[in-house]
């Protein structure tokens, strides 16, 4: 397998095994110790604190499930970048907003960095935060078109 096959194989681990069933086992294969995990609103320094975050998250959305397309990773030898989809229901508290047990669903692209080791050591995600959050009612908006 090609270090461009590979990191395409651990970017869809990434998001289907590690956010969407919580394994910890993967992660800890595929995920650098120094991993950094960026955010609009949150940089997560090391893998420990990404996997709470993990943890966290998969505890307050029932059923979290990352979705990627065959077609929606692109992978060079040190980078990659997948466009996904989340799906879930609100069960729990997130952001200061209680849980509205609504369904939800929001997109998002992650950019990936990978060490000589083809360990992920950085991901920088872009996403819908505020469709999600207008969706379990922490905003209200703006307009109504």
């Amino acid at each position: 397998m090609t270090r461009i096959e590979e990191n395409t194989k651990t970017i869809r681990e990434f998001m289907e095994l590690v956010w969407s069933k919580g394994d910890i086992d993967v992660a800890e294969r595929i995920v650098d110790p120094g991993f950094q995990f960026v955010l609009a609103f949150a940089h997560l320094d090391g893998r420990d604190a990404f996997l709470g975050l993990v943890q966290r998250n998969r505890s307050i959305f029932e059923n979290l499930t990352y979705s990627v397309a065959p077609d929606d990773i692109v992978a060079e030898e040190l980078k990659g970048a997948a466009f996904w989809q989340m799906d879930s229901k609100h069960i729990g508290t997130w952001r200061n907003v209680p849980a509205s047990n609504k369904q939800v669903s929001i997109q998002g692209m992650t950019f990936f960095r990978f060490n000589e080791d083809g360990k992920i050591i950085e991901a920088r995600v872009q996403n819908d935060v505020m469709s999600l959050m207008s969706q379990i009612g922490g905003i209200k908006k703006l307009y109504d078109f």
